[in-house]
């Protein structure tokens, strides 16, 4: 399986934007794992990732007082919960792989909805790219 970046995900914010694009890039690192070793070192990888990423779109919701942080918040928390979850499968040799592209499925998902509602705030504020 292959995740491929498609310009309805922009948020117009370069910085965000940006990262988003990396975390296909990642998921795809993901999917073409071939070995144990391999996932985990690319898992360690994405939860690094996806640590800055959470952090650098949480601070940009709160700079701009999107109404909907509190609740993009508990979504985030979540879904670094399900990855340590998965992370601690893999680490004890349960291969897991099917689960981590599922789970990828679900962060594209959240891209194309959640984050997606706060582009659309920004829009109805009138607030411009950050580019």
């Amino acid at each position: 399986m292959k995740f491929e970046w498609k310009d309805e995900y922009t948020l117009d914010d370069t910085l965000i934007d940006n990262e988003h694009r990396h975390l296909f890039a990642l998921a795809n690192e993901i999917a073409d794992s071939s070995a144990n070793d391999e996932l985990i070192t690319h898992i360690m990888r994405l939860y690094k990732h996806i640590r800055e990423h959470f952090r650098n779109e949480e601070e940009l919701m709160r700079n701009q007082a999107y109404p909907g942080y509190g609740q993009h918040v508990d979504d985030h928390n979540q879904m670094l919960a399900s990855l340590i979850s998965k992370s601690d499968t893999i680490r004890e040799g349960d291969w897991g792989k099917n689960q981590v592209i599922e789970f990828m499925k679900q962060w594209i998902a959240h891209i194309t909805s959640g984050d997606r509602q706060f582009k659309d705030y920004r829009t109805s504020l009138g607030k411009l790219p950050n580019s």
